[in-house]
């Protein structure tokens, strides 16, 4: 399980690139998802991050900017206040200048599984381990994500998908109830980025807290 230095809702989108509206079903889309990032390119795109914690109806909004790059690497700014989350593939790191501290956390496959994540495993291995379901929407579809397994700590995951595939938001919820929902802003693509972009330099001084899997 990744401590409290990762947020759920900003590792949530790492299997979240993309997906493809077609008339065909849950899989079909997921089997064209990556082909939306997959053109050698990062892909950057404002975002509304919006948390609703479990038992009540006022949420937290935060703002910032994220940029994805296939396969597996990701990278959000957060604006106000100041905190940056990055994925490389293996590393997840979480920097919060408030609190100048940053934690390093290799992501395990027990870690992964813990986690709101759609696109790392093939369509078939998700199906295996979740009900799919495809929803249609004006302008787009979505779709619908339910672990079969009871004890898993995502209830389910929804990805709204714009008519070219790209994605319009993201929402899950936590079994503990907590909600998240992310809205992005239209993707651009952008050349690609360098390995370091996807690490964080922390300024001189910062506490780093290193969590081993």
């Amino acid at each position: 399980m990744i401590g409290r230095g990762f947020p759920l809702a900003a590792a949530a989108f790492l299997f979240a690139g993309a997906a493809f509206a077609s008339p065909a079903g849950p899989i079909d889309d997921l089997s064209r998802a990556a082909k939306f990032f997959q053109d050698g390119k990062a892909h950057r795109a404002a975002f509304v991050q919006t948390f609703t914690p479990a038992g009540f109806t006022r949420s937290r909004k935060e703002s910032g900017v994220l940029v994805v790059q296939a396969p597996e690497s990701l990278r959000f700014d957060y604006e106000t206040p100041k905190k940056v989350f990055t994925f490389d593939g293996k590393v997840a790191r979480f920097y919060s200048a408030a609190d100048r501290q940053m934690t390093v956390k290799p992501l395990s496959d027990a870690d992964r599984a813990q986690l709101p994540l759609v696109f790392l495993e093939s369509p078939e291995e998700l199906a295996r381990k979740n009900r799919l379901q495809r929803e249609e929407r004006e302008g787009g579809s979505a779709i619908l994500v339910t672990p079969k397994d009871p004890a898993s700590e995502v209830s389910w995951i929804r990805l709204t998908l714009s008519e070219t595939g790209a994605p319009v938001s993201l929402s899950f919820q936590a079994s503990s109830g907590d909600r998240t929902e992310f809205r992005f802003e239209a993707f651009q693509g952008e050349p690609a980025r360098d390995a370091d972009f996807f690490s964080i330099h922390p300024p001189a001084g910062t506490r780093i807290l290193d969590n081993e899997p």
